[in-house]
C-alpha cells in the first residue's frame, strides 16, 4: 500500500528524472547535429537543418512542461508533505486531480476570483529553477546556428529543396523566438512559488467538497 513516505520517495525520482531529460536532451541533439551535419553532402543539409530545428523547438516545449511538471511536484511536497503537521492525506494521484478541477471548473477558480500573481511570495523566487537559464540560452543559440546554417548552404548549394527548407525553418524560428518570449527564465523561476498559491487553493477547494483521506491513513 502507498504511503506519504513512498510518495515522497517516487516524486522526488520523478523530479531526478526531469532534470536528466533537461540536460541530457539538447546534449544529443548537438551531438546529432555535428556528426550528421558534417558529413552530408550540401544538396542534403538543408533537409537536415530542417529536421534540427524541428527537434529544437520540440525540446524546448518538452523542457518547458517537463519544468511546469517539476514545479507543480516540489509545491505539492513542500505544502503537502512537508510543510502540514495534522490533516488528512489524500494522495498526489486525488490531488492532482482536483488540481485540475479548480483550474478548469470551480466557479471560484483561477481565472475568476483568483488574482495568482499578486499572491506569490516574490522574496521566496529563486534566480533560476534547474539551471533553465543556460539550456534556454542554449537552445536560443542552437536555433540561431542552425538558421544562418541553413542559409549558407542554400548560397553554397542553391537548390529548390534547400530553399524551401530554409523557408521552413525561418518560420520555426519564428514560432521559437514566440515561444521563447513566453518562457524566459524570469517567468519559469517563478513557477514553484505559482504553484504555492494554486495548491493552496486547491486544498481549500478538495475540504470544501469533502475530499476523502488516502487508505494508507492520516497524518500525524
Amino acid at each position: 500500500m502507498i504511503d506519504q513516505s513512498h510518495e515522497y520517495v517516487t516524486l522526488r525520482e520523478e523530479l531526478l528524472q526531469a532534470k536528466r531529460y533537461v540536460f541530457e536532451r539538447p546534449l544529443v541533439i548537438v551531438a546529432l547535429g555535428v556528426g550528421v551535419l558534417t558529413t552530408l553532402d550540401v544538396e542534403y543539409m538543408g533537409t537536415m537543418a530542417l529536421v534540427l530545428a524541428s527537434l529544437l523547438l520540440f525540446n524546448f516545449w518538452f523542457t518547458v512542461n517537463r519544468l511546469r511538471s517539476a514545479a507543480r511536484i516540489i509545491a505539492y511536497i513542500q505544502l503537502e508533505l512537508e510543510g502540514r503537521a495534522d490533516g488528512a492525506w489524500v494522495g498526489w494521484e486525488s490531488c492532482l486531480r482536483y488540481y485540475r478541477k479548480w483550474l478548469t471548473l470551480d466557479s471560484a477558480g483561477a481565472e475568476k476570483n483568483v488574482d495568482i500573481e499578486t499572491e506569490i511570495d516574490k522574496d521566496a523566487v529563486p534566480d533560476a529553477m534547474l539551471h533553465y537559464p543556460p539550456i534556454y540560452y542554449l537552445h536560443i543559440a542552437l536555433m540561431l546556428a542552425v538558421v544562418i546554417w541553413s542559409i549558407t548552404v542554400t548560397w553554397i548549394g542553391y537548390s529548390a529543396v534547400n530553399v524551401l527548407c530554409s523557408i521552413c525553418i525561418v518560420v520555426l524560428s519564428a514560432v521559437f523566438g514566440l515561444e521563447s518570449l513566453k518562457y524566459k527564465p524570469s517567468v519559469i523561476a517563478a513557477l514553484v512559488e505559482r504553484n504555492r498559491v494554486v495548491w493552496r487553493h486547491v486544498f481549500e477547494y478538495m475540504q470544501k467538497d469533502g475530499a476523502k483521506p488516502a487508505a494508507a491513513g492520516k497524518k500525524g
